[in-house]
């Protein structure tokens, strides 16, 4: 019998939604019009069978098997042409099935027989998977086909007339019941399927999202994303203190707190962004529309709402908010999401309290420090890198040069054989080598022409400004190098005017890395010059400004490492 089923939206809005193609054809439509193929090739098995054993002489047999062979050739055409049948098709597949059943019972002899029962399998998917009014339209034509055959067959036999009434009466109004029942079945499966379908998406204890359904979200907003290269934000909220409130109090007070932490998110956020609970303690934001700038400034409101709600009742509750974006950071959900952790653990290592943006290089600056450096070291060591994500945000050109020199000091350092513990902190020290230029004026940095004397002043005082603010005695080599970056081998450097082995090598590392970097990015007075024009450039002031062994170096690690890959 030819049998398709489908997943319909009938008149009544009911049923499975459907997933169109370009071409118009719905997704759903080409595996269940090739499951009511197989289900077709099964009943004409099913139905030869009656052929090939015993059966009535009233039997048809050369039409039966041409009905056979015509639904085996239905079937193969809903098999190939599956991807192509239009929704119209398919809806229409239950009503020929009726139909070829209709012709088996016609040929069979007998309305009473056998072949009557297979009007119960374009009936049962109609059931199962159209909508109610697609449903009661399928009975109803199989009443009118069943009805029409009864008299056909049987008309002439007035004493008849009541069996045939009562035949009638019992295999439609069976097959009604039975369809009440099934679709009753459908609504409370799917019912059960959406329930457990939303629990698995849902934190039980906050009802807020839980990890996979706050990727999923992020996912679907990064495939909106893609085609406008529009940003996306990811927060990260690390909350300390839960388990100590949890055993002053009872679990119940650290429900209580958690969910109030999910509703204060809640509140601070836009009606676009999503919150999810993602761990005991953890909590994250999807923020549509935001770049890392924008989601760091948020994530500073809610700290401050954050320390406004409970340090007024005096707990020790507090947050570490990490924030990540899309593309800088991941082009993942998944990415993303380790990101936005991984700066809320380093915002938690900073000592808490505060909001880090994602970046690779603060993660292994903090993973050679921190294990080493005194409680108090740590605490400025925060200090100092807010003060340089202010200066990231000021701007983002600046975050690009220091990540950049950061690395280069990183590479030249390995490649000059110095230490490993060195090659970290020289690495920090790229990182943070400009952070003195955050007391200098926008006007001065963005200016397209040449500087004044006294705009040069101002400039040549960063060194000795990134020196106070480094003042901590745990960062005293830090300092040192930062500070003395612009001298010269000649002396004619500053801010002290030393020369030769008086500058340190990692003053002389950071004065190369920041150089080159310098001069092979645009600046606001310049075009940025080619690779091989900068080391051109650094090669005539070997001996006199730049270090020629760290001048080589830098050679050597360009030729096998792909500079842009470096940011």
């Amino acid at each position: 019998m030819g049998l398709a089923i489908f997943e319909g939206s009938g008149s009544d809005g009911e049923g499975v939604g459907h997933a169109v193609m370009g071409d118009g054809v719905d997704r759903q439509v080409a595996p269940l019009a090739r499951a009511g193929a197989y289900v077709t090739l099964a009943g004409v098995g099913v139905g030869g069978l009656g052929i090939v054993l015993p059966h009535p002489s009233s039997f048809n047999e050369p039409a039966l098997i041409a009905l056979w062979l015509f639904s085996a050739l239905w079937a193969m055409f809903f098999l190939i042409y599956a991807e192509r049948l239009p929704m119209i098709a398919i809806r229409l597949a239950p009503a020929a099935g009726i139909l070829q059943v209709t012709a088996a019972v016609i040929f069979s002899g007998d309305a009473l027989g056998a072949y009557a029962t297979f009007y119960l399998w374009p009936c049962f998917y109609a059931f199962y998977f159209l909508s109610r009014t697609d449903s009661a339209l399928t009975v109803a034509f199989l009443g009118l086909c069943y009805g029409s055959t009864l008299i056909l067959m049987n008309g002439s036999d007035a004493a008849s007339v009541g069996d045939l009434t009562h035949q009638f009466v019992l295999t439609v109004g069976s097959l009604a019941i039975a369809g009440v029942m099934m679709l009753a079945l459908r609504d409370r499966v799917n019912a059960l399927w959406t329930r457990l379908s939303g629990a698995a998406r849902t934190d039980m204890l906050t009802g807020f999202r839980n990890k996979h359904g706050l990727v999923e979200v992020l996912a679907t907003e990064i495939e909106r994303a893609r085609p406008d290269a529009h940003r996306i934000g990811v927060l990260s909220v690390s909350v300390g203190g839960i388990g100590r409130v949890s055993k002053d109090h009872g679990h119940e007070a650290g429900d209580a707190v958690l969910k109030e932490i999910g509703r204060l998110l809640d509140e601070s956020t836009r009606r676009i962004d999503t919150v999810g609970r993602i761990d005991a303690h953890e909590f994250a934001v999807v923020l549509p529309e935001t770049d890392e700038h924008t989601g760091f400034l948020l994530a500073e409101q809610i700290l401050t709402r954050f320390r406004r709600t409970y340090r007024e009742r005096g707990t020790t509750l507090r947050a570490s908010l990490g924030v990540a974006s899309f593309p800088k950071h991941g082009v993942r959900a998944e990415d993303l999401m380790q990101a936005a952790e991984s700066a809320a653990q380093v915002a938690d290592t900073l000592g808490s309290d505060r909001a880090v943006v994602y970046s690779a290089d603060v993660d292994d600056a903090l993973a050679a420090e921190t294990g080493t450096a005194p409680k108090d070291g740590r605490m400025h060591l925060a200090t100092v890198l807010s003060l340089a994500e202010v200066l990231d945000l000021r701007d983002e050109r600046n975050a690009a040069h220091s990540a950049a020199v950061a690395r280069y000091c990183e590479m030249l350092a390995r490649e000059l054989g110095l230490p490993e513990q060195r090659v970290n902190r020289l690495r920090l020290a790229g990182m943070l080598h400009d952070i003195g230029k955050i007391g200098i004026a926008d006007t001065i940095l963005d200016k397209p022409g040449p500087l004044s004397p006294g705009e040069w002043d101002q400039v040549r005082r960063h060194p000795e400004m990134a020196a106070r603010i480094l003042g901590a005695k745990e960062l005293t080599d830090i300092r040192e190098w930062i500070l003395m970056r612009h001298e010269q081998l000649d002396g004619h450097g500053y801010p002290r005017g030393v020369s030769g082995d008086e500058i340190p090598i990692e003053a002389r590392i950071l004065a190369v890395a920041e150089s080159y970097d310098a001069m092979t990015t645009d600046r606001p007075y310049r075009p940025a010059r080619s690779p091989e024009d900068a080391l051109a450039e650094m090669g005539r002031y070997v001996g006199s400004q730049f270090d020629g062994r760290v001048v080589d170096a830098l050679k050597r690690v360009l030729a096998t490492v792909d500079a842009p890959t470096l940011i």
